[in-house]
C-alpha cells in the first residue's frame, strides 16, 4: 500500500472550479431541452403544413396544367391506332387510357387544353378518363356520342348495334337512337343501341331502341377497294397491291412519313380515288401528320363529294375545315366547309366546336357580318359554352 503523505488538503482538491460550477447552475436553471422543443412545435408544424401545401399545389399544377391537345403517353402527336390479332393499351399524356380489343380502331378528332373528341370506327374500346382531367371527352361510336369527364366505360361497336358500359363515374350517352335523345348511364348501368330491334324494350339497366336504318360502317374498305390484282396509273405511276397494302399497315402504326413516302403525292391522289370513308379519313391523316396539309384536302374532298351521306360525312367536312383554316390558311374555304359539317349534321359533342371555328373562319376571312351571324347563332345555342368568351371577343374584331 503506498503511503499518503502530508498535507492530505493537497490531495483532495476539487476538481470543478468555480467558473465550471457557475456553468452548471445556469444550466439546471435553465428550461430542459424537452420545454424548448416544445416552444418551437407550434413553427415546426407550421413549416409541415406549408410545404404540404405547396406540394399539392405543384403536384396538382402538374397533373392539370395540361394546356394543349392531348398526346400519346411518351410526348407523340396522338394519331389512329388500331388493334390487329392482339389487345393493344393506348397511355396518354393526361394519365387517361384507352385499351383496344382486337379488331377495333379509334381516330382522334379535334383535341385541345379543354375538349378532346375521337371516333370508335370499329370494335371494343375500355376507356378509363382521369377523374378532374382538364378535358371534356366526346366519343363518337356510331349510333351515339358518350360525354365524359372522368370515369371509366367501354364501347363495344358492331355492325348495327352499340353497347356502352360503365364501370365507375358516370357518362352521358347521345344520340337519335337514344330514347329521348339522352341517357345518363351510372356506375353497374349499360345501353344497347341497335338498328334492326322491332320496338324500344328494357331488360334490366339495358335498354334497345331502334336505329337509323343507315348501315353502320357504309364506307368499309370491303365495300369500296378495288380487287388486290387491279392497279392504276396516272402519268406513267401506277400504286399495286404491295403499295396499297403497305402504307395501310404503317399508317395503322402511327408511321405516317414512311407511309406518305411510299404513296408519293401522285399515289395518294391515285388511292383517294378508290377508297372508301374510313380508308379516306386514314389517308388524309398520312397526309396531314407527315407535313403534307395541301395533300390531306384530295380524300376529304372525295368524302365530301362521293359519300357525304355517310355518318362520317360531317366528320371529314369538320377536319377539312381545320386543315384549311389551321394549316392552310384557307378562311374562306373553312367557312364553306365548317357550314358543310353543319348542314350534314355533326355529332352533338361536336356542334359548339364546330360553331365556333365558323365564327373564327369568318373573322379571318374578313367577312364582318357572317361572323356577326355566326356568333349569334353560337351565343343563342351556347350562352355559356366553353369558347363564348373567344367568340364574344371574335365578334368585337
Amino acid at each position: 500500500m503506498s503511503q499518503l503523505r502530508f498535507p492530505l488538503k493537497d490531495y483532495l482538491r476539487d476538481p470543478v472550479d468555480e467558473s465550471a460550477l457557475h456553468r452548471i447552475a445556469q444550466r439546471l436553471a435553465s428550461p430542459s431541452p424537452a420545454n424548448n422543443a416544445r416552444k418551437f412545435w407550434p413553427f415546426v408544424l407550421a413549416g409541415a403544413t406549408s410545404v404540404v401545401i405547396v406540394v399539392s399545389m405543384v403536384s396538382r399544377f402538374r397533373l392539370h396544367h395540361d394546356v394543349g391537345p392531348l398526346a400519346f403517353a411518351d410526348g407523340r402527336e396522338f394519331v389512329a391506332v388500331g388493334a390487329e390479332s392482339a389487345p393493344k393499351e393506348v397511355r396518354l399524356s393526361d394519365g387517361s387510357i384507352v385499351r383496344l380489343s382486337p379488331g377495333a380502331r379509334i381516330e382522334p378528332l379535334e383535341s385541345s387544353g379543354t375538349t378532346f373528341s375521337a371516333i370508335v370506327t370499329q370494335g371494343r374500346a375500355d376507356f378509363e378518363v382521369r377523374p378532374g382531367g382538364p378535358r371534356h371527352w366526346h366519343v363518337e361510336c356510331g349510333l351515339a356520342t358518350v360525354e365524359v369527364v372522368g370515369t371509366a366505360f367501354s364501347c363495344d361497336r358492331t355492325p348495327g348495334r352499340l353497347r356502352v358500359e360503365v364501370r365507375h363515374g358516370v357518362v352521358l350517352v347521345r344520340g337519335d337512337c337514344v330514347p329521348n335523345r339522352a341517357k345518363r348511364l351510372s356506375a353497374g348501368e349499360s345501353l344497347d343501341v341497335t338498328e334492326q330491334s322491332p320496338g324500344p324494350t328494357s331488360v334490366g339497366n339495358s335498354v334497345s331502341v331502334i336505329g337509323s336504318g343507315l348501315p353502320e360502317n357504309p364506307g368499309s374498305p370491303s365495300q369500296f377497294v378495288e380487287a388486290p390484282a387491279k392497279t392504276e396509273s396516272r402519268g406513267g405511276s401506277a400504286i399495286g397491291p404491295s403499295v396499297s397494302i403497305r402504307w395501310r399497315e404503317l399508317a395503322r402504326h402511327g408511321h405516317n412519313d414512311e407511309a406518305y413516302a411510299a404513296l408519293g403525292a401522285e399515289g395518294l391522289r391515285n388511292e383517294s380515288k378508290k377508297l372508301g370513308v374510313n380508308d379516306l379519313l386514314a389517308l388524309a391523316d398520312v397526309a396531314r401528320l407527315s407535313g403534307h396539309p395541301a395533300e390531306a384536302v384530295v380524300p376529304l374532298q372525295r368524302i365530301l363529294t362521293d359519300y357525304s351521306g355517310d355518318a362520317q360525312g360531317s366528320l371529314a367536312a369538320f377536319a377539312l375545315g381545320r386543315l384549311e383554316l389551321d394549316s392552310l390558311g384557307h378562311a374562306r374555304a373553312a367557312v364553306a366547309a365548317f357550314r358543310k359539317a353543319l348542314a350534314l349534321g355533326i355529332p352533338n359533342g361536336l356542334r359548339e366546336d364546330v360553331l365556333a371555328r365558323l365564327v373564327e373562319a369568318y373573322v379571318k376571312s374578313g367577312d364582318s357580318a357572317g361572323a356577326e351571324r355566326a356568333a349569334d347563332a353560337y351565343i343563342e345555342e351556347f350562352p355559356n359554352g366553353r369558347h363564348a368568351r373567344a367568340v364574344r371577343g371574335w365578334r368585337r374584331q
